[in-house]
C-alpha cells in the first residue's frame, strides 16, 4: 500500500471555503443601478448599497440576474 503525503496548507486549503475572486468583485456593477457591490459572506451574496438588490453566489458563480435578486429594506 503506497501512502501519499499531504501536507498541513493542503488540508487547510480544501476546508476553506471558496469566495468569489478580488479582482472579479471589483469589476462587478449592479445591473440594475450600475453601482459596485459589497460582498457578504453567510449567507454569500452581493448587496447593492444604493437600490439594495441582494444578489445570491451559488457554487462561488454570482446570479446577477434582476428578476431573482430580493431587496432588502
Amino acid at each position: 500500500m503506497r501512502r501519499t503525503s499531504v501536507s498541513r496548507d493542503d488540508v487547510i486549503l480544501s476546508t476553506m471555503p471558496f469566495m468569489i475572486a478580488k479582482d472579479l468583485l471589483e469589476d462587478l456593477v449592479c445591473p440594475a443601478c450600475i453601482q459596485p457591490l459589497e460582498y457578504r459572506e453567510n449567507p454569500e451574496s452581493l448587496k447593492c448599497g444604493k437600490c439594495r438588490r441582494v444578489y445570491k453566489v451559488e457554487d462561488d458563480i454570482p446570479n446577477m440576474l434582476l428578476d431573482e435578486a430580493t431587496i432588502e429594506a
